[in-house]
This record gives structure tokens, C-alpha cells and sequence, in this order.
């Protein structure tokens, strides 16, 4: 019990310098960086570590993660959302159970992700013309400031290439009280294919918090 309350947590919370290399051409804004076509299917393989510094543990966890894309939900001021359903699937149980949905609302100017009632800003476009934003232009949590990263670079998971990817890094800190990396990297035509979510707390005894990484494994779009 105390190990899938953990996961749950972890899986809520996972929802993810600049240097203009490179442009996107004006026929190209930069929209293929993150379809939400009803009929995507993706999974993803999500490895994460939990510590707890109160009895000096350390639990690791892995299951896959599907996505399946649903059709549009009218939001309250009459914006459209596409409904992303999540199920997961350990390695003990071969039954996708169902998780908690998200929503995209995809405009000209950019990406929001809505999930947990929070609402965030993901991608700009036209994708590099912005180097940074305020992913957080849309929630009262205070101004975090998404950045831009290798525009049209290929991007090594250890296990497969993509090519045409970009990084957004979303959260960045390295020091005596914290180790934090929020970083997603999309491929031009099949959107998110790599995320990692590192939150630990250092200052203590020991380590508090969690690794994640989420890496696509399969996708498919009828």
C-alpha cells in the first residue's frame, strides 16, 4: 500500500542557457512539435526513484504509462480542450487500469496543458521565435520561466534516436539544499517523447523526493 500511494504521487506531480541555433521556417510555425489529432495513441515506459529520509529508503518503480487522445471538451469560456485518458500497466499486472485524465488546448500562440486544475503554458509559437515564457502565464503559482533548448536537434533516449526534436527545460537547480530537472523533449510530428522529473531535497540527513523519467516506447495514429 505504502509503495502504490507513492507511485500515485509521483505520477500526479509528473504531469517535462538558450541559444537560437537554429529557425523554423515561416510555412512551418512549429504546431507538428505537439499533435493532439483525436486517435494518438502513445506509451510511454516511466522509471522513478522515491527517497524518504525519515527511515533512509530508497524505492524504485517502473510501469508503463499509455495516452489515449479523445475528442474535444468545450471549456467554460467556450475554448476547446482535447481529453488525454491515462491508464498504467505494471510489470505484475498485464490490465491497463485507468488514471486520472488531462486536457491540451491547442491555439496559434501556443500549448496549455491543463491537469490537477492547474492550467500551464508548455510550447510558443511560432516554435523559435520565443526563447523563454512564463509557463505559469495562466495560474496563480508565481512566474516560472519555461526556456527553449536545440531547435531541430536529434535526441538519443539510450535506447532509440529521434530527429527534428527541440528541449524545453522547465525547472533547473543544482546546490547544497536541492537537486531539481524538469526538462521535456518533443520530436516534430509525434510530440512528447522524452520528460524528466527530479525533485530531491538534499539539506537533510538524507535525501527526500523523486527521479522520473518518462520515455516513449510505442505510438501509433490510425
Amino acid at each position: 500500500m505504502r509503495n502504490y500511494a507513492i507511485v500515485c504521487f509521483i505520477f500526479i506531480l509528473f504531469a517535462g542557457s538558450c541559444t537560437k541555433n537554429e529557425t523554423i521556417s515561416s510555412a512551418n510555425l512549429g504546431y507538428s512539435y505537439y499533435p493532439v489529432d483525436s486517435g494518438w495513441v502513445k506509451i510511454y515506459a516511466i522509471d522513478s526513484i522515491a527517497f524518504d529520509d525519515n527511515n533512509q529508503s530508497i524505492d524504485t518503480f517502473h510501469f508503463l504509462l499509455q495516452e489515449r487522445f479523445l475528442g474535444n471538451i468545450m471549456g467554460i469560456e467556450g475554448e476547446n480542450y482535447r481529453e488525454i485518458e491515462r491508464s498504467v500497466q505494471t510489470d505484475t499486472n498485464n490490465i491497463w487500469e485507468p488514471r486520472n485524465s488531462y486536457f491540451v488546448s491547442k491555439t496559434n500562440n501556443n500549448i496549455q496543458v491543463f491537469e490537477e486544475n492547474i492550467r500551464v503554458v508548455k510550447l510558443v509559437f511560432p516554435i523559435g521565435n520565443v526563447l523563454s515564457w512564463n509557463g505559469n502565464h495562466y495560474n496563480n503559482l508565481g512566474r516560472k520561466t519555461f526556456f527553449l533548448q536545440n531547435i531541430n536537434k536529434p535526441f538519443n533516449n539510450g535506447d532509440t534516436t529521434f530527429g527534428n526534436c527541440i528541449i524545453v527545460q522547465e525547472a533547473l537547480a543544482n546546490n547544497a539544499i536541492e537537486e531539481i530537472l524538469v526538462k521535456s523533449i518533443y520530436q516534430d510530428g509525434i510530440g512528447l517523447v522524452d520528460a524528466t522529473n527530479n525533485y530531491v531535497n538534499t539539506q537533510r540527513a538524507g535525501k527526500s523526493g523523486y527521479k522520473v523519467r518518462q520515455k516513449l516506447i510505442s505510438f501509433k495514429y490510425p
